[in-house]
């Protein structure tokens, strides 16, 4: 398959006004990158026909990128594919579209070797594009991503992990206090001090005592400012009441000590042993580079990992294999899924799909504002995330959210530039309208309601 065409479209997350309209992409402001998506649509032609992938990337200011620099960086990458051959019949389309990208970035900038895909001036960018790739792949052969992407069936991924109770204690505990049914893994996000987690850990043990919940566990962000006190302090006030181990429930502490911290490390998971609480690193953990300089603490740790920041889907799939082989063997967190777009959502659960050690996931069921983006959407069944079902990812930008969100606007073709009316054109041309979307979802309900009423009637008369 040959790539023939490519677009980077940048969108608002919310709809813009009609001042933000008329300025265009020059007044973006660089410092809230996560108010923005980048999508990458890339066009491939196989025996005449056409088919198109999608991706999205999400810079955020915790990776170091900045809205313009990704930008600049999508559009340079989306320029330099034009031309590229995809092999259909490829064994590995991961590292298939991992060389593709890689092989972009070194005729850009220079960047090569085992590491490369740790140096990549903007991993969104190059996630998103790995996206796309995939699901032209993908769709050429009739399969989903995660289908693609597995060797055996894809695992099923669980949408496991709530921030949002944690964010005030006090009310999540009288909600239980009235019978409120806690399950999952609860997260707090803000970082917190080794008093304050025994106590919050202690008290929710005692509010859940004789009530009926599914809780997994409670994962706490420690920020990297614990000592060695604060650590042994913390695991004693856990263990002595027992709580945590007669209920089942496991104690995650997010990144304790400072990244170079070696002996505190050791001395932590020695006091851990034998107690229900355990480590998560997330810093630095960004790919295989990083796995192999935490190769003495991964028999003892959970992970987590971005896959926005770790340079690619390729990279995350290859950070677990690098950490299997240093005897990791607990669970991966894939974190950066709240407030993304129903698209990034269904690519994050195919690669979590494709996962073995994938434990914990967290994503969004929020409306995505007035207008969608993206349809379909991952839906959430029995505790299980369901991707739609279709070849590649299975989705498409919405018409009207893009006319209504849309940005910027680059094309790219074998001569370069495209006419950036025509270009806008075929994108609103080429897109779903959700407004037939909504009139499809409202006739399926009114004739739910005419089934329901007349079996109402039927069952009546006997």
């Amino acid at each position: 398959m040959k790539i023939c065409n490519t677009e980077v479209v940048l969108l608002k997350n919310k709809p813009l006004s009609r001042s933000e309209r008329e300025a265009g992409a020059q007044d973006t402001p660089a410092r809230e990158p996560s108010d923005y998506s980048i999508f990458i649509r890339i066009t491939g032609e196989h025996d005449g026909a056409s088919l198109i992938g999608l991706g999205e990337a999400r810079p955020t200011s915790a990776s170091g990128e900045s809205l313009n620099n990704a930008l600049r960086y999508a559009r340079k990458m989306a320029r330099r594919l034009i031309g590229k051959q995809l092999d259909l019949t490829s064994q590995t389309p991961t590292e298939q579209v991992n060389d593709v990208v890689q092989n972009v970035i070194s005729d850009i900038f220079g960047i090569s070797g085992n590491g490369a895909s740790q140096q990549r001036p903007s991993p969104s960018v190059c996630f998103a594009t790995e996206c796309a790739l995939l699901d032209l792949i993908a769709k050429k052969q009739g399969v989903s991503v995660a289908q693609l992407t597995c060797s055996d069936e894809p695992a099923a991924v669980e949408r496991n992990v709530y921030n949002e109770p944690l964010k005030n204690p006090e009310r999540l505990l009288r909600s239980i206090a009235k019978g409120k049914q806690v399950s999952g893994w609860l997260r707090r996000g803000k970082r917190i001090t080794g008093k304050d987690a025994s106590a919050l850990v202690n008290s929710l043990l005692f509010a859940l005592s004789g009530h009926t919940h599914d809780l997994n566990g409670i994962i706490l962000n420690a920020g990297q400012r614990w000592s060695t006190d604060e650590w042994s302090d913390f695991c004693d006030e856990v263990a002595l009441t027992g709580l945590a181990a007669k209920q089942n429930v496991n104690v995650i502490v997010e990144d304790p000590f400072h990244e170079d911290a070696d002996a505190f490390y050791q001395q932590a998971f020695a006091k851990m042993e034998s107690t229900p609480v355990s480590i998560m690193l997330s810093k630095p953990v960004w790919g295989r580079e990083s796995i192999n300089r935490l190769a003495a603490y991964l028999p003892h740790v959970e992970l987590k990992i971005t896959p926005q920041k770790a340079g690619g889907y390729h990279e995350v799939l290859e950070a677990e294999k690098e950490a299997e082989q240093h005897g990791f063997s607990k669970g991966i967190f894939l974190a950066g899924i709240n407030g993304t777009t129903n698209h990034n959502t269904i690519a994050m659960v195919s690669l979590a799909s494709a996962m073995r050690f994938n434990r914990y996931f967290s994503t969004s069921f929020k409306k995505e504002g007035k207008t969608r983006l993206v349809y379909p959407c991952v839906t959430l069944e029995n505790n299980k995330l369901q991707i739609p079902e279709g070849p590649g990812f299975a989705t498409n930008l919405c018409r009207s959210g893009a006319r209504k969100r849309l940005q910027a606007l680059h094309a790219f073709n074998v001569d370069g530039r495209t006419n950036k009316r025509e270009m806008r054109k075929a994108l609103l041309e080429s897109v779903y309208d959700d407004r037939f979307i909504d009139r499809e979802l409202a006739e399926q309900e009114r004739y739910s309601y005419s089934d329901k009423a007349l079996e109402t009637t039927l069952n009546s008369t006997h």
